[in-house]
């Protein structure tokens, strides 16, 4: 019986022993159009959260994977597409797609996420929150018609290079004092959301972005949020370019703000802004950069080249 335990224990041992090292040498492959082996990412994330002591590892994830991935506690993380592969909303459009919370150092590259929609739940296509840091670059993210495509909060750091959010309630979400900046060369898209950009709460974004085509606002900053929009452009919002309120303060430097229904850049309620090298023309409305009331200002609105009702000293 003593023998058949140890070898019972030694048998049960090994899965964790392999795993372990595969995850301390090359990492995890994860086909989600096989049956065996590893074929979710779900099951792969299990495999890590029991290995001790592993360096950062990479999960190369292939085929159309069907699920909600939670990533809670583990840091030093790469999810890699390979050919194309894709992560599809399996709850109803009730949860994220793919959720990372306490996580250091999480880096998502070459996904198509297909979010889900409820109608009420807000879910999004990617969530980062809980003091994480994460780090897209070169995915697609859409469908995530109530939620946001990509959504920081938490006081959370994330970074985006190359990515495009389309299709989305938002494109890209930022609250709670959590910060945003390029991740490379590449500016993301923002395309076809209703809101392009949305920062709120004492939220920081510095970045460059394409933002078109928005059916509301192109980009809204609110709550003493600032943002820092560089070598980009807002174009074809239904509504204003940008809306900046609260005691905000967004800079535009070269950039073209142009074609927006409602106008281009409107400040209100203790608000200021700053352009450089920018054009500010061609919008709706009666005025190109308006200056409303409670208090709002601005600088540099000599070089827009469009309209404005904005006085400086």
């Amino acid at each position: 019986m003593s023998r058949f335990r140890f070898g019972a224990c030694l048998w049960l041992s090994l899965p964790l022993l392999m795993s372990t090292s595969v995850v301390g040498a090359a990492g995890l492959n994860v086909n989600c159009a096989a049956k065996e082996g590893l074929h979710s990412i779900g099951a792969a994330l299990k495999i890590l959260q029991n290995a001790e002591g592993r360096g950062p590892t990479t999960i190369n994830v292939s085929g159309a994977c069907h699920e909600n991935v939670v990533i809670q506690s583990i840091d030093r993380l790469t999810l890699n597409a390979v050919n194309g592969a894709s992560v599809s909303d399996a709850s109803g459009g009730k949860l994220d797609v793919i959720d990372i919370f306490d996580s250091r150092d999480v880096a998502i590259s070459g996904f198509t996420i297909n979010a889900g929609s409820d109608g009420t739940g807000g879910a999004n296509g990617i969530g980062c929150g809980d003091w994480s840091t994460c780090r897209l670059s070169g995915n697609v993210i859409q469908g995530a018609a109530s939620g946001a495509g990509f959504s920081v909060f938490q006081a959370s750091l994330a970074t985006l290079d190359g990515d495009t959010l389309q299709n989305n309630s938002i494109g890209l979400l930022v609250l709670s004092g959590s910060r945003v900046r390029a991740g490379g060369n590449r500016p993301f898209t923002s395309r076809g959301n209703e809101r392009g950009i949305d920062l709120r709460r004492d939220a920081f974004a510095y970045v460059g972005a394409v933002v078109e085509n928005s059916s509301d606002v192109g980009v809204a900053v609110a709550f003493h949020s600032t943002l820092e929009l560089t070598g980009g452009s807002i174009s074809g919002s239904g509504s204003v370019g940008a809306l900046v309120r609260e005691s905000s303060f967004a800079r535009f430097t070269f950039s073209s703000i142009t074609g927006n229904a409602g106008g281009g850049v409107a400040y209100s309620d203790l608000s200021m802004g700053d352009f450089g090298a920018t054009t500010v023309s061609g919008n709706g409305g009666q005025l190109d950069v308006v200056c409303n009331p409670q208090f709002s200002a601005t600088r540099g609105t000599g070089t827009i080249n469009g309209t404005t009702n904005c006085v400086e000293p």
